[in-house]
């Protein structure tokens, strides 16, 4: 419209009164249009086709994620998705293909078939809304860790690198790979995901008693009376895989208890080495790896002692506390590893209640027997 008007300012006839007409007409025309547009913030005039919104992407390609629109209609977000962000820096899509909504459903005993998933109108609302983060967010901001940016339930989604022979693979949440990455919408980014992203409802202390590999650990966690202890609204836990017990020696929880119990005290004694052991793996607060800080820094526990970590080219958990290992060199030079680190791989669990990342070491505050 505004170039319009300057075609006919910039006429070679000039602006000539006998025009003044048509051109009152034509700005007529321009304020009905601006006005009718403030009238319905939804409405798609004046958008270039190649710098679509989030929901006008869809609109064109609606048969190719024919099921994730349908979710997002019936949830009520598509016509979110149409305008900008008023609450922050536009918005992220993570967008389940159509197979990946299939398998979802066949995994899942309470929905028959796709119909009956959109019927129940509650959970999809949730679950469109958890697929869709308050901010712009391109693959290069992607940390091995938590996005700072929240779902529209309040979530933290998680990002991990990880690599298929040659290939490099971001997954989110450790479950759904991306395959089409930083479709670039004039409100925010899509990402298309092979799998359906999930909510988890697991508390940290539940998923650690749940899971077969930490086994020990969880054992010493449920004879420390730890869970009556938890007030903190978010925690995180540093956990060692049995296979780091049983290379110390340790096969079972009673071998933990007769190295590490003070004799006299009840096991859920605040006082007793067993249970400080145990409360020492509880960190106060939400820290995926990518929210510790920079340099060195100091968080408090369960036990009462705080825990160390350095973060540089490497996050190193209590430097200087105890040896945990000789490295030598081609050349048969030595260095003695004094700290424990997070086991990569094995890092960034999502639980309700914070994070759980497994580590390479027994972790202690003072030298283990």
């Amino acid at each position: 419209m505004f170039r319009l008007i300057k075609n006919w300012m910039n006429n070679k006839n000039g602006f000539r009164k006998r025009h003044s007409t048509r051109l009152g007409a034509v700005l007529v025309l321009f304020l009905v249009l601006i006005t009718s547009c403030l009238k319905d913030p939804d409405e798609s005039n004046w958008v270039d086709s190649d710098n679509l919104t989030i929901s006008q992407f869809l609109d064109k390609n609606k048969n190719e994620y024919s099921k994730f629109y349908r979710l997002l209609t019936e949830g009520k977000l598509l016509s979110t998705l149409y305008a900008y962000n008023p609450n922050g820096d536009d918005y992220t899509l993570f967008l389940p293909t159509n197979e990946a909504i299939g398998r979802f459903i066949e995994s899942n005993p309470n929905y028959e078939n796709f119909e009956a998933l959109v019927k129940d109108t509650s959970f999809i609302r949730k679950l469109t809304r958890y697929h869709t983060v308050s901010g712009k967010v391109h693959s290069n901001q992607f940390p091995d860790g938590a996005l700072n940016d929240t779902t529209l339930t309040g979530d933290r989604l998680v990002t991990g690198f990880y690599t298929d022979g040659d290939k490099q693979i971001i997954r989110v949440n450790k479950s759904a790979s991306i395959v089409k990455s930083n479709l670039k919408m004039s409100n925010g980014f899509v990402h298309v995901i092979s799998g359906v992203l999930q909510k988890t409802t697991i508390s940290g202390y539940d998923w650690i008693l749940q899971q077969q590999g930490y086994s020990i650990l969880a054992q010493a966690i449920k004879l420390s009376g730890i869970k009556s202890r938890l007030w903190w609204g978010k925690y995180t836990i540093l956990a060692e895989h049995d296979s780091i017990y049983h290379r110390k020696g340790i096969k079972n929880i009673d071998a933990l208890v007769k190295l590490l119990s003070t004799p006299g005290l009840a096991l859920t004694n605040k006082n007793n080495a067993f249970n400080l052991y145990t409360s020492y793996h509880f960190v106060g607060g939400e820290y995926y790896l990518n929210d510790f800080k920079w340099g060195s820094s100091k968080y408090a526990t369960l036990a009462g002692n705080q825990l160390t970590i350095n973060v540089g080219l490497e996050i190193q958990i209590n430097p200087g506390v105890d040896t945990y290992g000789i490295t030598i060199s081609a050349s048969g030079d030595t260095t003695k590893i004094d700290y424990i680190r997070p086991v990569w791989e094995k890092c960034n669990n999502v639980t309700v209640t914070g994070p759980i990342h497994e580590i390479s070491n027994m972790l202690y505050f003072s030298p283990l027997p």
